[in-house]
């Protein structure tokens, strides 16, 4: 069955958005209307993360949220996260899916229409594509993909894509339109006040109401 992304998909960052745990975060996301969340956090220590993960699943579970482990496959299961989210020099999908088990979602970054191809064969729920503009957040991202990109892969994915790399308020529609079912937000979203406030905005521009 065809993973159904929502149409906003926050990606945590603690060092953005001023908040000491994810699990802060995540409870801002959730006021605001989050269904999907994906934690990413390659600084804090293992155990101190493990238990922010824990303390985070059991508030996603009570309110309906699903929640994404980055990268790690390990921590997604431990922690009894809904899954993970892999980049190409991750654990590759096909052993991440012997880790979690049929069930869990896996998600998988591309960044060329050879690599969205490639993941037709792999046991992923959807992929990440992009980044579709500049971004900051990540040093070493790859080269911008660009709407025209963006709806070649949308054309040729086997699964639900989820579009990300530098998408603000403005970008949201048009990123949509392109033909990606989900828009991967983080820095527009972790840097606002609110995140609650900024989420609902993120929805609004989704649905077209803003």
């Amino acid at each position: 069955m065809r993973l159904d992304l929502p149409p906003i998909y926050p990606i945590t960052d603690k060092r953005l958005s001023g908040r000491s745990t994810h699990r802060e975060i995540l409870r801002e996301l959730i006021r605001g209307g989050a269904r999907l969340v994906q934690i990413r956090d390659r600084e804090t220590p293992v155990a101190e993360l493990l238990d922010d993960l824990r303390r985070s699943v059991e508030l996603a579970e009570r309110h309906g949220t699903l929640l994404v482990v980055n990268d790690r496959a390990d921590l997604a299961l431990v922690s009894g996260a809904c899954g993970v989210h892999l980049g190409q020099h991750d654990l590759p999908p096909k052993a991440a899916r012997r880790v979690l088990g049929p069930r869990r979602i896996i998600g998988y970054s591309t960044h060329t229409l050879g690599q969205v191809r490639a993941a037709a064969r792999l046991p992923v729920d959807y992929i990440g594509f992009g980044p579709v503009y500049r971004t900051a957040t990540k040093t070493d991202a790859a080269r911008v993909v660009g709407l025209d990109g963006l709806a070649r892969a949308c054309r040729i994915a086997s699964v639900a894509v989820m579009a990300i790399g530098g998408i603000g308020l403005s970008q949201v529609r048009e990123t949509l339109e392109a033909g990606a079912e989900s828009v991967a937000v983080i820095s527009a979203l972790m840097r606002a006040p609110s995140l609650s406030r900024q989420m609902e905005l993120f929805l609004d521009a989704a649905t077209g109401t803003r």
